[in-house]
């Protein structure tokens, strides 16, 4: 009988192992052949490779940026965009050979049709309140509070570069806050909310995060509410359901000292009730009257708008349809809105969590890097 020949040994090439080790990870090649065309920005890409997760685009977006095959440019104003480098160019090639094989491999072995870009539950308007666009990364919007400081900026500022470092974050100025115009007809929080998510969907972003501050958080609740494909996270911090007592009455002295044109005696109105116990007291006088007068200047135009909204905005029969985890975070020294209103907003959303900072109602003046921290982990925690 004929000896058996000897098998010839089996290697595995180096070089490609290694390459495999970058190019062998899901989503990778698509990613790469999708920057072909041109630099984009995250949402862009979100929006173009459809089925992919928001958390696996930034994970694979980052070790790309690692190998050297992909770089991450942040031009201000402007989100940041993702552009391929030489090696990444260099691929190009190999990527059209492999998409050629599958053009030509049998219809019953291919994969199965991409998911449709999802559908809005109610059609979205025109974007067209002035917007900040920052940062890359999964999507975050923001809803804004009302009054002083009233804007994306005078809201979130103290934190926005610290939420763009991992997020494409996108927020709406409501009208007569920002460079929005004032509104000629009374304000609403639906419209409120679908502007804010048309303008995520206009800057690329196919789902996102959203981020509710005071009156934003009935904002952020209709647009989850409103939008619930699109939503995957909600933060709710110093917030309402809707109006109790200590609103009913705070919310009419707020709107006339407002609509009375004497801004200095609204500054010291809404510095005793906004700041927290500790804030307000830890302030020598002189500090007391530089806060009074930086609030009485920050005053939005449209205060007695939403000074009106507000007490008109009552959510407590939609949060019992959200899915979106939330979190609530409570201000516990708040005056304004009572953590009462954040417990009672926490107990009736499904598995909500609720968590406490030791401020008033502005922990972006008193404790910006906790508040950022808070929204920040939870966010990475749910992978939104």
């Amino acid at each position: 009988m004929a000896a058996r020949p000897t098998p010839v040994p089996l290697t595995a090439d180096a070089d490609l192992t290694a390459a495999f080790e970058v190019l062998g990870q899901k989503w990778t090649g698509i990613i790469l052949h999708t920057l072909a065309t041109r630099p984009a920005r995250y949402g862009e890409l979100s929006t173009a490779i459809e089925r992919i997760s928001t958390k696996m685009l930034a994970d694979r977006l980052r070790e790309l940026v690692e190998a050297g095959l992909v770089t991450h440019d942040h031009l201000p104003p402007g989100p940041a965009t993702y552009t391929l480098t030489a090696d990444g160019r260099a691929l190009l090639p190999a990527l059209e050979q492999i998409r050629s094989w599958s053009q030509h491999r049998t219809t019953s072995s291919r994969y199965s049709p991409r998911k449709a870009t999802p559908m809005s539950a109610h059609p979205l308007p025109e974007a067209t309140f002035a917007r900040t666009v920052l940062g890359s990364g999964p999507g975050l919007a923001l809803a804004h509070g009302a009054g002083a400081g009233s804007s994306v900026a005078g809201t979130y500022g103290p934190i926005l570069d610290g939420l763009a470092a991992h997020h494409t974050v996108v927020g709406v100025d409501y009208p007569g806050s920002g460079d929005t115009p004032r509104a000629a007809t009374p304000l609403s929080l639906d419209d409120l909310a679908d502007q804010l998510v048309a303008a995520a969907v206009a800057e690329g972003l196919d789902t996102f995060a959203v981020s509710g501050y005071s009156l934003g958080g009935p904002v952020a609740i209709r647009a989850a509410a409103r939008h619930p494909e699109r939503v995957t996270a909600l933060v709710l911090t110093a917030t309402f359901p809707h109006r109790d007592n200590r609103l009913a009455l705070a919310l009419p002295i707020w709107r006339k000292l407002a609509e009375s044109g004497n801004r200095e005696l609204l500054a010291e109105y809404l510095t005793m009730t906004a700041l927290g116990a500790d804030a307000l007291e830890a302030m020598p006088d002189e500090q007391l009257q530089q806060a009074i007068g930086f609030t009485a200047a920050s005053v939005a135009d449209g205060t007695p708008e939403h000074a009106e909204l507000a007490p008109r905005a009552d959510v407590r029969n939609v949060p019992p349809g959200i899915q979106a985890p939330t979190l609530v975070i409570s201000t516990t020294q708040d005056w304004f809105t009572s953590t009462r209103l954040h417990h009672q907003l926490a107990d009736t959303i499904p598995h909500a969590r609720l968590v406490e900072i030791p401020t008033g109602h502005l922990p972006m003046v008193e404790r910006p890097d906790e508040w950022r921290q808070l929204i920040t982990d939870f966010l990475d925690g749910h992978g939104a």
